[in-house]
């Protein structure tokens, strides 16, 4: 089986905030994954680290401020002539005129209501939404980190009240975290959770299910944490219980118990869900034998659904791995080049190289693009500049001979960066793959 990538929300202590990924199948293995919601790295979602030191990086995110205004009448004030009516003096009446037509005992409750903090406005409408989740990648999570950076001062004064509202106290204790604060974190946690709040309980489980917790490791208090986040119907609890039924982390293996809270935070919309379900429908990932049919698995087309639905929401892995299988004639899924070609340029626009050079190989090919061996160059060129591709990994899923026109514009930037002096023959031999992976750096 696979490594999980993000499977679990464990804790890593990072500048303001931390995160992971998660198992494979034997428990002992299971590392860490989104804790603050902010990846570092993994195969899913790449994660990185909140830094209170990313201004450059702001990226607000609007919070959900509800507020409803309640509506009093009442008569206005009238005068009436007629015998035994009392004709109020001029005076009277404008002080009538200047009383408002709210009932006394409202105005009276409206005046002892403590006026709202300002401080919790501001940590709500810069640092939340308050999210237990994953970024879909890349640019969520730079997002994220300057959200918090920017909502940080205004968080932490306004969790200080005792009153505080429960997605403001969890953000202070994502910025806790973040400050390597775990003890201050924790207590955050807990008075979130004793509100009810679902994010409050996910991030509980982590700190216990990684021992961080007071006391260290506990699964039980983990799995209990988890199972009240399912309750509140938080998705990303919903998924962490999910994957630890998967490989039996504190839980029995339970393929069906793990498909039914995939399902359940895959319908809330949670990318990581719904890329672990199409996993799951599209291999038979957490199934014995790889295949049940009471449950449905596997199931091609409903992996391709919940893929595109994870990849329509950002998850980039999950544009890249529906492109290839659509490209792949034993995934089961109809040829589709066209959605391909669209699904590989998203993750390749996200910044992830892998994805340039596939789009490459789609330029080279034609392959749901118009053919360009230029613009096939270019890509390869760029791929390998990153250095998170090799010269051997370059052409991933290409015929093994190169096209000849893409083969001599290759070459010639190659030549124009000076580092290759052979003849533009369009023959990618020795000489032209050593100064691919001088390029690369490897």
């Amino acid at each position: 089986m696979k490594g999980f990538g993000l499977a679990f929300a464990a804790v890593v202590i990072v500048p303001l905030a931390a995160s992971g990924q998660a198992a494979d199948d034997a428990p002992s293995e299971v590392p860490p994954a989104a804790v603050a919601g902010v990846p570092v790295s993994g195969d899913a979602t790449s994660q990185g680290n909140v830094s209170l030191t990313e201004p450059d990086q702001a990226a607000s995110q609007e919070g959900e401020l509800a507020a409803t205004a309640g509506e009093a009448s009442g008569p206005g004030p009238a005068a009436d002539g007629g015998d035994g009516d009392a004709i109020a003096t001029e005076p009277e009446a404008a002080r009538e005129e200047a009383m408002p037509d709210t009932p006394v005992a409202e105005m009276a409750e409206a005046e002892a209501a403590p006026a709202p903090d300002p401080d919790i406005e501001l940590c709500r409408t810069t640092a939340g939404p308050a999210s237990a989740g994953v970024p879909a990648g890349a640019s969520q999570a730079a997002s994220r980190r300057a959200a918090l950076a920017a909502g940080a001062q205004a968080c932490t004064a306004a969790a200080r009240a005792e009153d505080a509202p429960a997605d403001v106290l969890f953000l202070a204790a994502e910025i806790a975290q973040g400050r390597r604060d775990l003890a201050g974190a924790f207590a955050l946690l807990e008075r979130a959770a004793a509100h009810g709040f679902g994010p409050a309980e996910t991030r509980l489980g982590d700190y216990f299910l990684f021992g961080l917790a007071p006391g260290g490791e506990d699964a039980p208090q983990a799995i209990a944490h988890y199972e009240a986040a399912v309750a509140l119907g938080d998705a990303p609890g919903m998924t962490t219980l999910a994957l630890m039924h998967r490989v039996g982390k504190g839980v029995p293996r339970d393929p069906a118990r793990m498909v039914t809270l995939l399902e359940g935070a895959a319908e809330a919309g949670y990318h990581f869900a719904q890329y672990r379900l199409a996993e799951t429908y599209l291999t038979g990932e957490g199934i014995p034998g790889r295949r049940d049919a009471a449950l449905g698995i596997p199931d091609p087309a409903r992996a391709a659904a919940l893929y595109t639905r994870a990849a329509e929401a950002g998850n980039i892995t999950a544009a890249l791995e529906l492109a290839a299988l659509y490209g792949d004639p034993a995934s089961g899924l109809p040829d589709n080049p066209g959605e391909r070609a669209r699904l590989t340029l998203m993750a390749s626009r996200a910044g992830l190289a892998e994805a340039t050079a596939a789009m490459a190989v789609l330029y080279e090919t034609g392959q749901g693009v118009e053919k360009d061996p230029g613009v096939a160059a270019l890509l390869y060129i760029r791929a390998l500049e990153s250095g998170e591709v090799s010269f051997e990994a370059l052409r991933k899923g290409a015929p093994a001979r190169w096209d000849f026109d893409t083969a001599v514009a290759f070459q010639k930037v190659l030549q124009e960066r000076g580092l290759y002096t052979g003849a533009l023959d369009g023959m990618i031999g020795p000489g032209s793959a050593a100064a691919a992976r001088a390029l690369a750096g490897n």
